[in-house]
């Protein structure tokens, strides 16, 4: 019987190792890069790190936090397991591991899912097969790449969900979707209300156009629309809460209101 292999682990000087090319993650938490670091120093290096050999040096596939703790407390070496890689097999193999963060934004699987197809020719149904993911996940993912760069900072920042940057992607002008885009977050608007706004922003645009041009800017979808009320003596349109009340006899009222209608 053929015995498995077994992952034999070598200490490799930290200066002899490259960090991870390519689109790996919109940004690193220094934080928690120090916290891994804390973490390391107390209990050690539970897991080592996956390496390539690249020339003389080695490239990163897997553990690059790891790496980073390790750089941080200024150790010489750190524990890896040194695998000969092709391309393909590197960036699925470092994929995996991203995608297996709890942390993970969908902008940040979007450019793993990018990277893939651009970088390596994979199709979404070759991306949604190795990655354990529908093609319809990946393919909505990839579209997030093509929003405008406020919106992908939004939701990868999770100031907005996906759903909601998708209503305000639909405006397609980069000045409307910054104006709504900030009462989104700060109001943590739904996709519902956001789809309200949308509409009737397209609305008060069209009848723009149809007027031939001309306006004011944007309303603030935040503020309440006045509500008119014909006036009950001139029959006239008034704002609803700026009418005087006063009280009067049915026969009162009909003297005042010929009155009126006399001066006119």
């Amino acid at each position: 019987m053929k015995k498995a292999s077994v992952l034999k682990v070598r200490d490799l000087p930290i200066d002899q190792i490259d960090e991870p090319r390519g689109r790996i993650r919109m940004d690193i938490d220094p934080e928690a890069i120090k916290d891994l670091a804390e973490n390391i120093q107390e209990v050690g290096l539970l897991q080592p790190i996956i390496v390539r050999p690249e020339g003389e040096r080695f490239e990163v596939v897997a553990g690059h936090r790891r790496f980073l703790a390790f750089q941080l407390l200024k150790k010489k070496e750190i524990p890896a397991i040194v695998r000969d890689m092709d391309n393909v097999s590197c960036a699925l193999a470092r994929a995996s591991e991203n995608l297996g963060r709890v942390d993970i934004s969908p902008i940040e699987e979007a450019a793993i899912y990018g990277e893939l197809r651009d970088e390596h020719d994979l199709t979404i149904n070759e991306i949604g097969k190795r990655m354990g993911k529908s093609a319809g996940i990946v393919k909505r993912r990839l579209d997030l790449l093509k929003m405008p760069p406020q919106l992908q900072q939004a939701i990868h920042i999770k100031a907005i969900s996906y759903t909601v940057a998708e209503e305000l992607w639909s405006l397609g002008d980069n000045s409307a979707i910054d104006y709504y885009l900030g009462f989104a977050v700060d109001h943590g608007a739904t996709r519902e209300v956001v789809r309200g706004w949308v509409k009737d922003h397209k609305d008060a645009e069209r009848r723009k156009g149809s007027a031939g041009g001309g306006g004011g800017g944007e309303s603030n979808p935040m503020e309440s629309r006045p509500v008119y009320v014909p006036c009950d003596l001139c029959l006239k349109a008034m704002e609803l809460g700026t009418e005087t009340l006063f009280r009067s006899c049915p026969k009162c009222s009909k003297l005042v209101s010929d009155a009126i209608k006399g001066e006119g």
